[in-house]
């Protein structure tokens, strides 16, 4: 995805919507303004309907339920929502895109962490209005006009009676979720609390575990562990069998939401309201650190097994999850687990024989464990039509309501699930025998599961809270040192960790800072906005006065006739250009002084958005990132081409030439969908990847060998930086500043190699000696150089490489895939070129004893150096603007956002949170860094001359 167009999608969005709405008001006259008046039916997108060809039982069970809304409610007709999104995203991405371009669900899919998101933002119409239209005695409440006007309002008797009515179906646990006032004013909406989105299944927590596992580590799978301490005990004792973890959860930038069942038995919740009515974080406090303290000790505490083995940890915590971690559990590998997703409402698919679930662990035998408590809801879109509003709500009415519940019941009980269901629901429809037969352990666990619940968080602008907690959860887990520690002292550190987050969230999240924090703000804010004014005044002034001084300088001037033909033909392409890239972008300039909303009015805030950028640490995060990725490009993408482009140039006979250009050229004709899936798989961090196969089978070499080639490889990579050092020196007909580059990059090379060794000389942190009380002149120096040198000789050693999931690799395992299919294409270019150098040049040096590199240092690439600097300044714009398409698909920004890009940083700001204007700003940002490369693009090409050159065979 283009960066730079970020604006410019979301001025699309804005074309979008007025050519549907444009499109509705022709329509209206068509339309009936009341409920009898057409046959027409009114068609309802309903994000939570089954796709087809889904043959699950919830699937089945949905699609009853609608046709018997069909058969009460001839006039609708039920579609499911559609829309293209993310992998792992299509809940909360996919409805904010389709919003944006005009094409929304009429049925709102909401959960707790969106429901603030999306009623500040007036996606959302109070439900008890609705079913106060459709309950109400007076049919003109029914009724509209053709501008789309509700031709009466119900009583406020007649609203207060349907608010109570819904709210009798709504677990209490859910009642300030969804019944609350918003934070913004609402036109045609009173004042005050309202219900926004209706609960129609509550999803709970639970420990699941596996019965054979607790077999095969001599525990009694009829007694899972209630307390935090037996939880570590039991993990323990599975940790000591072959292969087994005794407990699992993911971490990465959602770890806070993986363990958050730890901490709300710890009685932590995440965000509060304070005295004022403002959301505040609340997750700073000893109760946070505790809980981190204890997964800590999960995860990387050092214990010894009854053969007196010592394992670190005997939890399993990849980084960010992934299917490893449900193969893992079905191979029986993990012995402990969470469950969020337990519900009286969802097929249950485990097995009670093999599988146990429990309620969550306390920490103490004193108090009762707590988990997440949430709830799948259905809200109404605001800006359906009347009768798709109504629509809606008579369907979420009869979704929730007691003939729905029948359905469910009966289905589950045919299928075979009905022990699974709510006891409460069983007894009402007169299922006696199977209530009966519903497990104990079941019953307890959904029952405690509903007392003590605590919701997900459901505050102002708690869409990205999760990251913003994790962080000191993840710090935490980087430093097993803090075990050895006194535990005092270590919960302070976390304590301290967790109120940096806090003030984070509460700054930068909740936007809590002072007149004089703004002020600095803004006058920083306003000097950059300056500064990026005056860059792209300068540059266009500078490009325009480089190709004038040209023109003046080219000597006969073409005829007028001559003139209006070429312009005749560029024009075309010209008006083209002009709609698609250059007007949205004026138009898209608005964007990043106002406070962007899709339904409710924008705001004017002026530079305010430049300023908040400015201070976002996610932003300069991304920015470094930025820059990471385009010297990775450049760095390892730019020159495999003219190599290529170098060496089948030398290859003898019209048969190889062919045969080696078309296997370089391979990789342009795969789809970039299947060569990321293909890398994908090549990434893969468990043993069985393919790489990581490749790897490992190094293990199976004797020492001798395995010292030969890792030698051997270290000779090799030293050669190489010694080569790229020599052609900065020896290559003289390049300028001074190219030169220059390619000894920097020689040297940073270096430097990236000895960088371990410089670790192994300093030795660990100041928190690791401290923590564990050694000397400093002991465990470091001389002797962590031996250690690493030690390394050196001998067998390998390769453990599984992470790949994508690790931090320190995802970025340069993103680069690689794009030099492999970049290297073909980009050769081609470069053979052109080489087609105009002189042969009698190459065959008089070959003749006087010249080799390849040679005649490549003195001939070929001085003969070419022009265009590779035209490639040279195209690399790296297309680098600063592109590769977004193909972070997101491959890591998502991910891990840690390891490899979120300014342009992928811009479209999750945008599509992801809803936060348009700040993504524009840094589009503006970005733009100002990219223009000045363009121009100086520009200006080496106004210089060129191009005339017909004599081709070689």
């Amino acid at each position: 995805m283009d960066t730079l167009s970020c604006p410019i999608s979301c001025l699309r969005k804005l074309l979008f919507p007025a050519l549907l709405t444009c499109l509705q008001v022709m329509s209206f006259p068509l339309l009936h303004a009341s409920e009898s008046a057409s046959d027409e039916r009114v068609v309802l997108r309903m994000q939570t309907l089954p796709r087809q060809g889904s043959t699950g039982l919830g699937s089945e069970v949905i699609r009853e339920i609608v046709r018997e809304f069909g058969k009460e409610y001839p006039q609708y007709k039920l579609e499911p929502f559609n829309f293209p999104a993310l992998e792992g995203m299509a809940m909360d991405q996919g409805p904010l895109m389709s919003i944006a371009t005009g094409v929304p669900p009429h049925g709102i899919y909401v959960n707790f962490r969106q429901s603030s998101t999306y009623i500040n933002h007036g996606f959302l119409i109070p439900l008890e209005i609705l079913l106060a239209r459709h309950l109400s005695a007076n049919p003109l409440t029914r009724e509209y006009d053709e501008h789309g006007n509700w031709l009466a309002d119900p009583s406020e008797k007649e609203i207060a009676a349907a608010l109570e009515l819904l709210m009798e179906r709504v677990s209490p646990a859910a009642h300030p979720v969804v019944y609350r006032s918003a934070d913004t004013e609402r036109k045609g909406i009173p004042d005050g609390e309202h219900l926004w989105a209706m609960p129609y299944a509550n999803v709970v927590s639970g420990l699941m575990y596996r019965k054979d596992v607790f077999v095969a580590a001599g525990l009694d799978p009829e007694h899972p562990p209630q307390t935090w301490e037996e939880l570590l005990d039991y993990s323990r004792k599975i940790r000591a069998l072959p292969g087994k973890f005794g407990f699992m959860f993911a971490t990465g930038p959602n770890v806070s939401w993986s363990v958050f069942n730890f901490l709300a038995s710890n009685g932590v919740i995440y965000m509060e309201r304070d005295a004022d009515g403002r959301w505040r974080a609340a997750f700073n406090n000893m109760e946070a650190a505790e809980a981190i303290y204890f997964i800590l000790r999960l995860v990387r505490e050092r214990f010894e097994t009854d053969d007196e083995r010592r394992l670190d940890g005997a939890a399993f915590a990849p980084l960010a999850g992934g299917s490893e971690m449900n193969i893992m559990w079905d191979r029986g590998e993990i012995g402990m687990k969470f469950n969020s997703g337990l519900s009286f409402e969802r097929d249950t698919n485990f097995n009670p024989a093999l599988i146990g679930i429990a309620p969550i662990p306390s920490p103490n035998k004193k108090t009762k464990g707590a988990g997440q408590f949430n709830s799948t809801m259905l809200g109404v879109f605001s800006g359906a039509t009347p009768a798709q509003q109504l629509g809606v709500a008579r369907y979420i009415w009869f979704r929730t309501g007691e003939r729905a519940r029948s359905i469910h019941t009966r289905m589950f009980v045919d299928a075979g699930y009905g022990t699974f269901l709510d006891p409460a629901m069983l007894k009402r429809f007169g299922y006696d025998d199977i209530l009966r037969r519903v497990p104990e352990t079941w019953r307890v666990t959904m029952s405690e599961a509903m007392e003590h619940g605590v919701p997900e968080p459901y505050g102002r602008n708690t869409q990205m809270i999760y990251p913003y907690v994790s962080e000191p959860i993840n710090w935490a887990l980087e430093r097993p040192e803090l075990l050895e520690l006194p535990k005092e002292e270590a919960l302070t550190r976390i304590k301290n960790q967790l109120d940096t987050a806090a003030e984070r969230v509460n700054r930068f999240m909740l936007g809590e800072l002072t007149e004089q924090e703004w002020l600095a703000r803004r006058i920083a804010g306003t000097t950059v906005f300056v500064l990026i004014i005056a860059i792209f005044t300068i540059s266009i002034v500078w490009v325009w006065r480089a190709f004038s001084s040209q023109e003046r300088a080219g000597g006969d001037k073409p005829s007028s006739h001559k003139n209006r033909i070429a312009y005749s033909m560029i024009l075309p392409g010209l008006l083209l250009v002009i709609f698609v890239a250059y007007l949205p972008l004026i138009l898209g300039i608005p964007l990043a002084l106002f406070d962007y909303q899709l339904v409710l009015e924008s705001r004017f805030v002026g530079l305010d958005n430049f300023a908040t950028i400015l201070y976002d640490q996610r932003f300069w995060e991304s920015m470094v990132r930025t820059f990471q990725y385009v010297l990775m490009v450049i760095g390892l993408g730019f020159w495999p081409p003219i190599l290529v482009a170098v060496l089948l140039d030398e290859v003898p006979g019209n048969f190889l030439k062919y045969f080696f250009r078309t296997i370089f050229y391979l990789p342009t004709i795969v789809s970039g969908i299947i060569m990321v899936f293909l890398w994908r798989q090549f990434y893969d961090p468990s043993e069985s990847g393919v790489l990581n196969q490749l790897l490992m089978s190094l293990n199976h070499l004797g020492p001798v060998a395995g010292t030969m080639i890792k030698l051997l490889m270290l000779l090799c990579w030293f050669s190489l930086i010694g080569f790229i050092f020599a052609c900065s020196l020896k290559l003289k007909e390049l300028s001074m500043t190219v030169r220059s580059a390619v000894g920097l990059f020689a040297l940073a090379l270096l430097v990236f190699t000895l960088m371990p060794l410089l670790r192994a000389y300093i030795g660990p942190d100041e928190l690791t000696i401290t923590a564990r009380g050694l000397d400093p002149d002991v465990v470091s120096g001389f002797s962590g150089i031996g250690t690493y040198l030690g390394e050196l000789f001998g067998p390998f050693k390769i453990q599984p490489l992470r790949w994508i999931e690790d931090p320190g690799m995802a970025m340069l395992c993103v680069v690689i895939p794009m030099v492999w299919a970049s290297a073909g294409p980009g050769c081609i270019i470069y053979l052109a070129a080489l087609k105009t150098v002189p042969e009698d040049l190459v065959e008089a040096a070959a003749i006087d004893g010249a080799g390849l590199i040679q005649r490549a240092s003195y001939i070929t690439l001085p003969r070419i150096k022009f265009l590779i600097m035209i490639q040279l300044m195209g690399a790296a714009i297309g680098a600063f603007k592109g590769g977004t398409n193909f972070i997101m698909v491959m890591t998502g920004g991910g891990p840690n956002g390891a490899t979120r890009t300014m342009g992928l940083d811009i479209f999750q700001r945008a599509w992801m949170e809803l936060n348009f204007s700040s993504g524009a700003a840094m589009g503006w940002i970005l733009g100002a860094i990219v223009i000045v490369l363009t121009c100086q693009h520009l200006r080496r090409m106004s210089r060129a001359s191009f005339s017909t050159a004599a081709t070689k065979q």
